[in-house]
């Protein structure tokens, strides 16, 4: 279970990215919602006690485990503005995440651009710096 955690570290950092691209329905119905919450606060839990444990050289790859729960709590904070504003969930066809060619899909496409840097390239470059 060590390795696995060691090993794998990449996997948390587009987990919840990647089922963003996928269904962003399971991030949205409460119940998926729930299940995921849970299985993030597990690898947090579980990263935090290996850390505490273990002594790691710089940069430490465990951390990684702890942006899938960053990437989930930054997608319902992003959604809030967004539907007060726009009154509705992010449309963002699959395989036109970035550009649409859509004028009236422009905060969509921001939103789902701006969710991706965040949530993928922030953890990293923290993660690389502390």
């Amino acid at each position: 279970m060590s390795k696995f955690f060691e090993e794998f570290s990449f996997i948390a950092i587009i987990l919840i990215p990647t089922i963003f691209f996928i269904s962003r329905k399971a991030l949205r119905e409460k119940k998926s919602f729930m299940i995921l919450f849970l299985i993030t606060i597990i690898f947090a839990f579980i990263t935090t006690y290996k850390i505490s444990v273990n002594e790691f050289s710089k940069p430490n790859f465990l951390l990684f485990w702890y942006s899938p729960l960053y990437s989930l709590l930054l997608y319902r904070l992003m959604l809030i503005p967004f539907w007060k504003r726009k009154k509705r969930d992010p449309k963002i066809p699959p395989r036109e995440l970035f550009y649409s060619g859509d004028v009236s899909l422009f905060a969509d496409n921001l939103f789902g651009f701006i969710f991706f840097l965040l949530s993928i390239l922030l953890p990293m470059i923290l993660i690389f710096n502390y």
